[in-house]
């Protein structure tokens, strides 16, 4: 298998629609890929779709994040081929409504996915990144992970946890050259919105997340956004 030589990026939730739209964007920046997912057809359509140059690759895994056995032996295969990994973007994640009323089951799978999962895909993917100028780590969390809102407390601890892992992990990392963020948006026009009660133009478009990132990564080297919270108009 030949080694990627250009930038790379990594993306979970690939196929979801802010993984979608990450995985579209750096392709346009001459990134090679690496999209995970569930679905395997859902990964290989949405590779099929990207415009790349000739000298671009992608490749896709599909793998159950919370499946850790699976995820270190098929991500620590696929990192050994690359000099470097230069962004790691963990867009995959789930929801859940309950508070009081939210099940153990539910509960227990939004920490698997949404912090667990993200903090084994970091550890697997340090080293790699190390090895970049600088490497970057960008989680997604929400508003919800900053502020209380009713009848979703399963979500919202997950999305907390997300944001004090991600703070701790910025300090920790800076040391070896790797640049955390975690970004907060408020509801962002996706599949997983659609019970929001929301019009597409009161929401957030995946672009924006693309355009934080963007914004972040054109900083000075000795810049560093720790945490970028994306409200939204309320009128």
């Amino acid at each position: 298998m030949p080694i990627l030589t250009n930038f790379v990026a990594l993306i979970t939730g690939a196929t979801g629609g802010i993984g979608r739209q990450l995985a579209q964007h750096f392709a346009q920046k001459g990134y090679d890929l690496i999209l995970l997912g569930r679905d395997a057809t859902k990964l290989d359509d949405l590779a099929n779709s990207l415009i790349v140059k000739h000298n671009q690759q992608v490749r896709t895994l599909a793998v159950d994040l919370c499946d850790a056995q699976a995820v270190e032996s098929e991500v620590s295969a696929l990192l050994a081929t690359l000099p470097q990994l230069d962004v790691l973007v963990n867009a995959a994640g789930i929801f859940r409504p309950g508070s009081s009323r939210a099940t153990l089951s539910d509960f227990s799978a939004m920490l698997d996915t949404n912090v667990t999962a993200i903090h084994h895909l970091c550890q697997l993917c340090i080293p790699a990144l190390s090895r970049a100028a600088p490497g970057r780590i960008f989680n997604l969390s929400s508003v919800s992970g900053l502020q209380p809102f009713g009848g979703i407390a399963g979500y919202a601890a997950s999305k907390h946890a997300l944001v004090g892992y991600s703070l701790s992990l910025s300090r920790e990392l800076a040391k070896q050259n790797i640049r955390v963020t975690v970004l907060c948006p408020d509801v962002v026009d996706t599949d997983m919105a659609q019970g929001s009660g929301l019009a597409p133009h009161e929401m957030i478009a995946t672009e924006d997340i693309c355009r934080a990132i963007e914004f972040i990564t054109s900083l000075s080297p000795a810049a560093m956004v720790e945490q970028l919270t994306i409200g939204r108009v309320r009128k």
